[in-house]
């Protein structure tokens, strides 16, 4: 459990000059608010070291894992969900039980571990955005939407076999977390559906597209 403090202005200032303005520098204890990084956390609260202590950690019949089972069932309506600790280790399992040497995988913009994993199987990245995502001056809301159009092309000149999955990246983190509209998600579904092709929605970084 971590005691935060807030430091006077002075005080930040003055550790934020020290670490070169890099924040990756700054010691955790001059760090009031963690931004970061969504891939880290700080020390847990009092209440997620009590959840700890009072879990039902029983081999058989446990009653956190119906409870986890029951809330995932209620969000998703699915009827297998595979839990992982991170979601770079997600898309690691995604890479090696559907990237195949040679094939394709279509996205609207990649992530460094995530391009990573392809390359590692073999695989190989095609970037689609929408030419307005990389306008830098631009008030367009959903500057993280596929060009679908691309998509089409893409298929027609590759072949679906080809295609080991379509992936959609909600917070297209590399351009700053620009957001992915619904329609453009449906419309690249309508596509995939055409086309017999997996959709992979990158779920992270959620904060921009429930804003708008």
């Amino acid at each position: 459990v971590q005691k935060l403090t807030l430091p006077d202005i002075e005080a930040r200032l003055a550790a934020i000059t020290a670490a070169g303005n890099n924040t990756f520098l700054l010691q955790n204890r001059d760090v009031f608010m963690d931004m970061l990084t969504d891939s880290g956390v700080n020390a847990m609260s009092d209440r997620q070291v009590a959840a700890m202590m009072v879990a039902d950690d029983s081999y058989a019949g446990s009653a956190t894992y119906t409870r986890l089972e029951t809330r995932l069932r209620e969000i998703f309506g699915m009827e297998f969900i595979l839990p992982a600790h991170q979601g770079r280790a997600c898309e690691n399992i995604v890479s090696q039980v559907m990237v195949t040497p040679g094939s394709i995988v279509p996205m609207n913009y990649h992530f460094t571990t995530t391009k990573a994993h392809i390359v590692l199987n073999g695989g190989s990245v095609e970037e689609i955005i929408h030419a307005r995502g990389l306008e830098v001056t631009s008030d367009e809301p959903f500057k993280g939407d596929m060009d679908v159009a691309a998509l089409e092309r893409l298929v027609a000149e590759h072949g679906a076999e080809r295609i080991a999955f379509v992936r959609v990246e909600a917070g297209t983190n590399l351009i700053g977390g620009q957001p992915v509209s619904l329609a453009n998600l449906q419309e690249v579904r309508a596509a995939c559906d055409r086309h017999g092709l997996t959709l992979v929605y990158d779920a992270s970084l959620m904060a921009d597209n429930l804003y708008f």
